[in-house]
């Protein structure tokens, strides 16, 4: 899916998978946050996107105002100097805007924060900045699985299912990359040495590559305790 959303602007294009977003707010300063309650079909709530402090309740963050020449680019490079990290290894998705004041620039570059790889947005009460920074609070690590087998974003510190190991590069090999990602985060030369982990991704920009555990005969998942880095030949931690 592509996002379109309008924010003080008519959209214009979308960088990364996310949802169908059609409202268009006025507001005097285009940066800063802002907040848009999701229905159930995934759209916003009509006329309720509004400008909003970031110490409030929000879902979007405007971060740059760009031209258009390289515009998808430019935005994924302001969202990393942004977060302060890879944004393809983060849990937010950005998205070009078309400014209404195009005195200040054309596109607008916002960011979102999602809870789970099928990119829902989650509402915040802070700004992203510097979140790829320090601890990485908006890193993916580890994900947990739900009834209708998706993957949300988790603690390794808590029940998990599977694990993020890398990113494919752009005309890279699926396969051969995430296998050999997924070997070296365990500590392994081939991943094929354990029966009880294997290896699948999910697509976003890039693939996401991940070490997932091998549900046990009784179907239960969900059942890895610590982070499974470097771990070798040792028993899973369950």
């Amino acid at each position: 899916m592509r996002t379109k959303i309008l924010v003080a602007v008519l959209v214009l294009a979308v960088c990364c998978a996310g949802f169908l977003w059609w409202q268009e707010v006025s507001s005097g300063n285009t940066f800063g946050c802002y907040t848009a309650p999701v229905m159930p079909d995934l759209l916003p709530d009509s006329g309720a996107v509004q400008p909003v402090d970031c110490t409030q309740p929000h879902e979007f963050e405007v971060i740059a105002i760009l031209t258009a020449a390289g515009a998808e680019e430019r935005c994924r490079q302001e969202a990393e100097s942004f977060l302060g990290g890879p944004w393809e290894q983060s849990r937010t998705v950005y998205a070009l805007l078309r400014n209404s004041d195009p005195m200040r620039g054309q596109l607008l570059c916002a960011l979102a924060e999602t809870s789970s790889t099928d990119e829902r947005t989650v509402g915040r009460v802070d700004s992203m900045e510097g979140g790829m920074r320090g601890d990485r609070p908006l890193a993916i690590t580890c994900l947990v699985s739900d009834e209708d087998e998706r993957f949300l974003y988790g603690d390794c510190t808590q029940s998990h299912a599977a694990e993020f190991v890398g990113v494919v590069s752009p005309g890279g090999d699926t396969d051969i990359a995430c296998e050999e990602a997924a070997a070296k985060y365990v500590g392994l030369p081939d991943l094929q040495q354990r029966a009880d982990l294997r290896v699948s991704w999910v697509s976003r920009e890039n693939e996401l590559c991940l070490v997932t555990e091998v549900p046990d005969p009784s179907g239960r998942h969900d059942t890895l305790r610590a982070s499974i880095k470097g771990l070798g030949t040792g028993p899973l931690p369950r």
